[in-house]
């Protein structure tokens, strides 16, 4: 939980004696000295109406690290740029020429007190998510839990699709504050919890108003009488929404990512239903750019297609795996259901895609997940992979499983790609 003091710092001459004095602070890092930093922060962003302190910052960096890489383009994404060698280097031997001098007062406290400047941005946006709400804490209404569904596995865990959360007045515990958040705010808090500051994708602070509104898919938990605790969220993005998706965004169509449609998951197309009814020259396709356009385009009815993405998974850490298997199964299900049968998704967790493998290996006409392309991005440890899951045959593959079953799963794909049976 960030904690909110009163506000003593009434101008930005006072906000820089209290940095200056955070600066030489002898004191081992610890939260306490971690919120009067960003209280002070806050504060100067309050008075100054510099709200881009942080965009600024780090624009500014990335820019003069470009400088020294001139003959080839920088790689990797903004973690594994600002946390290496050189970037660090410039962080504590240049100056922030051009910008106020409180900004360089910022980057030097960001980082004594968080590990880079990255790290301290997105605490700061969690701060601002519990610190509005302590102050807010009467004025929202409780709601109702009556359109949810309860999961076969545990009756207390229940999920649904919520068609704009923006607009949901109910109250959510997360695992992450004891804060009551209404559901925009704890979907946020989650999102920046588990794939920013987790999964270091820092390029999602520049884009955090995605995760207040729309459509996602919920699962929580009730909890003896309390508020209930949200689990996990994923964002739905439905085909007429394409100019939006993550999959079209720059990052996603470089070459640096690497086409795998096979001839099984062309077969896959072709005998689905869904798409044209040749699609076997997106075979000859190189450029990721031109064969996702390509593949839309080929599909009979774009009302049928959505994009998954910000598939946040949160709880106890004992708790994780069987958190994600319910999140993966009820919204299969919930999407088949409301008629989206193409579902695009970008993944890199493990167990996932060893799921995904092991259900494709026992379907030989149409394989329920299909993968387009990946990439192992530079510094990180995870490959990335885009693809299509078709719903209907998932979703009936996910009704008959339970955890045990996804698990073995899991398990046995692991056996086997170790064996080099599936390398």
């Amino acid at each position: 939980m960030y904690l909110l003091k009163e506000k003593s710092l009434n101008d930005s001459a006072h906000v820089e004696l209290e940095l200056k004095s955070l600066l030489k602070n002898s004191v081992n890092v610890n939260k306490n000295n971690q919120n009067e930093f960003l209280y002070a922060i806050d504060t100067y962003i309050e008075i100054s109406g510099n709200i881009d302190i942080f965009q600024k910052i780090v624009s500014y960096r990335i820019k003069e690290i470009e400088k020294n890489h001139t003959q080839r383009p920088l790689k990797g994404n903004l973690y594994t740029i600002l946390t290496s060698d050189i970037a660090k280097k410039n962080i504590s031997e240049n100056l922030l020429f051009g910008l106020p001098p409180l900004f360089r007062l910022i980057e030097k406290c960001a980082t004594k007190y968080f590990e880079n400047i990255l790290e301290c941005w997105a605490t700061y946006e969690c701060y601002k998510i519990t610190s509005k709400a302590t102050k807010s804490q009467n004025n929202h209404k409780v709601g109702h839990f009556m359109l949810s569904n309860t999961c076969d596995e545990d009756d207390s865990y229940k999920y649904e699709i919520v068609s704009n959360i923006e607009n949901d007045t109910r109250l959510f515990h997360t695992a992450f504050s004891n804060v009551a958040l209404d559901l925009s705010s704890a979907n946020l808090l989650i999102n920046i919890e588990t794939f920013i500051k987790q999964q270091h994708w820092y390029e999602m602070l520049y884009c955090l108003d995605v995760s207040l509104s729309s459509e996602h898919f919920i699962l929580y938990q009730e909890n003896n009488g309390e508020l209930p605790l949200l689990l996990s969220t994923a964002l739905i993005q439905r085909g007429n929404n394409q100019h939006k998706w993550l999959t079209f965004q720059p990052f996603f169509q470089t070459e640096n990512w690497t086409i795998e449609l096979s001839n099984e998951n062309l077969n896959t197309l072709n005998n689905c239903g869904m798409y044209d009814d040749d699609v076997n020259y997106l075979a000859q396709e190189k450029r990721i750019k031109n064969l996702d356009r390509k593949m839309l385009q080929s599909v009979k009815n774009k009302d049928l297609v959505c994009e998954i993405i910000r598939m946040a998974i949160s709880g106890e850490n004992k708790k994780l795996n069987f958190i994600l298997f319910l999140t993966l199964k009820y919204l299969t299900i919930e999407l088949y259901n409301i008629g989206l049968k193409i579902a695009y998704t970008i993944v890199e967790q493990p167990s996932i895609l060893g799921f995904y493998r092991s259900v494709n290996s026992e379907n030989c006409e149409i394989s329920p997940y299909i993968s387009v392309c990946s990439q192992h991005v530079e510094g990180t440890k995870l490959k990335t992979y885009q693809g299509i899951v078709l719903t209907e045959v998932m979703s009936k593959i996910f009704k008959e499983s339970n955890f045990r079953s996804y698990n073995k799963r899991i398990i046995s794909m692991r056996k086997l790609e170790r064996t080099g049976i599936h390398g």
